[in-house]
């Protein structure tokens, strides 16, 4: 068993694949970005740009909510997210930050 160590932050309109080639550069074996509607970049387009710039760093979501997100919607994102990585999106669901406000 190996451990592996991530790096959670915001999405940052434009940086994303700079931010993931230095995260993967330094490295970190995965990067979570937040999803969050009211405080940060669209989650799913920043993993895009950050597939684009890295080879091996895991990408993911951190976390999505399965609420304020249709989930036909999430899985067709995040499987974008995959094909355009090689196979190293993560998923990750749970309760995160709420775009109710």
């Amino acid at each position: 068993m190996t451990t592996e160590f991530g790096l959670l932050t915001f999405p940052v309109p434009g940086l994303a694949g700079a931010m993931a080639r230095s995260v993967e550069e330094a490295g970190w074996d995965s990067l979570w970005l937040a999803d969050t509607q009211n405080l940060a970049a669209e989650v799913f387009v920043s993993l895009g740009m950050a597939a684009t710039t890295t080879s091996t760093l895991g990408l993911a979501t951190g976390v999505t909510n399965p609420v304020t997100r249709h989930p036909a919607v999430t899985a067709s994102a995040i499987a974008s997210v995959q094909a355009a990585s090689g196979g190293r999106a993560v998923l990750g669901l749970g309760r995160g930050d709420s775009s109710l406000g």
